[in-house]
């Protein structure tokens, strides 16, 4: 697989043979998260993710963990395949706006965005 196919995100591959998935490009949704009263950085993102994959893969919630800071949003898999479906919810969210705004307004509703 080329970086391309993992754009936005940065995917890093570990000595242990594990896979990190990292976005932290936020500068361009900050004023999405604003508008709902939420600071748009790493932990944020994650809510979205969450929320998002729950939906339409949830089995992939059980193949990744989450490991976001402030400034940067990260999950790490065992391999590639369960972070391709992370990038393209978050492609998604980065494409439309309007379903990055709704993604936040459920992980809201779900307590995702403490």
């Amino acid at each position: 697989m080329s970086s391309n196919d993992f754009a936005p995100c940065r995917l890093i591959e570990h000595e242990s043979g594990e896979y990190s998935l990292l976005f932290d490009d936020f500068d361009d949704y900050v004023d999405i998260f604003d508008e709902q009263g939420w600071e748009g950085n790493g932990y944020a993102w994650e809510g979205v993710v969450q929320v998002m994959l729950a939906e339409r893969v949830p089995e992939i919630l059980d193949q990744i963990e989450f490991d976001s800071e402030t400034g940067t949003f990260s999950v790490t898999a065992a391999s590639e395949e369960p972070l391709l479906e992370v990038v393209a919810v978050i492609r998604e969210a980065v494409v439309d706006l309007d379903v990055l705004a709704d993604a936040i307004a459920r992980a809201e509703e779900q307590g995702l965005l403490d």
